[in-house]
């Protein structure tokens, strides 16, 4: 009977490691951490929304929401959205932002067009094959 009660218990702790990795991969299938894109938020207000406007639906600048952003950006990959910010914006100082800033900016891009947050920042290695198609 001790013999069955420890396989029984082996049983449920294996059963539990695995429940547990399922939920921390869950978690971590996000594409960016919330405080990423809370700081992101303040960001873009600061350096974006004078041509973006706050609700990210484009002025001066394109529309960063919506079907036409993720037609535009959609079939290419994560980093490739990045390199151009990084080059281009913000427009009147083009590379003027350091890399974490950016990767806030768009993490909380991604946040308003309805991308999950996980536990994992967004960043080059997290970002390098990752598609906007795939939510």
């Amino acid at each position: 009977m001790a013999h069955s009660m420890i396989k029984g218990l082996a049983l449920l702790a294996v059963a539990g490691v695995a429940l547990s990795g399922r939920l921390a991969a869950a978690q971590d299938s996000g594409w960016y951490t919330q405080a990423q894109a809370t700081r992101g938020h303040d960001l873009f207000d600061n350096y974006c929304a004078q041509c973006h406007r706050p609700d990210l639906m484009g002025a001066e600048g394109p529309a960063l929401v919506g079907a036409g952003f993720l037609q535009a950006w959609g079939s290419k990959p994560l980093g490739d959205l990045f390199s151009f910010e990084h080059a281009q914006m913000p427009a009147n100082n083009p590379g003027s932002l350091p890399d974490d800033q950016l990767w806030s900016i768009t993490a909380y891009i991604l946040q308003k067009n309805g991308f999950p947050a996980g536990t994992i920042a967004l960043s080059q290695p997290t970002a390098a094959s990752r598609m906007l198609s795939a939510r």
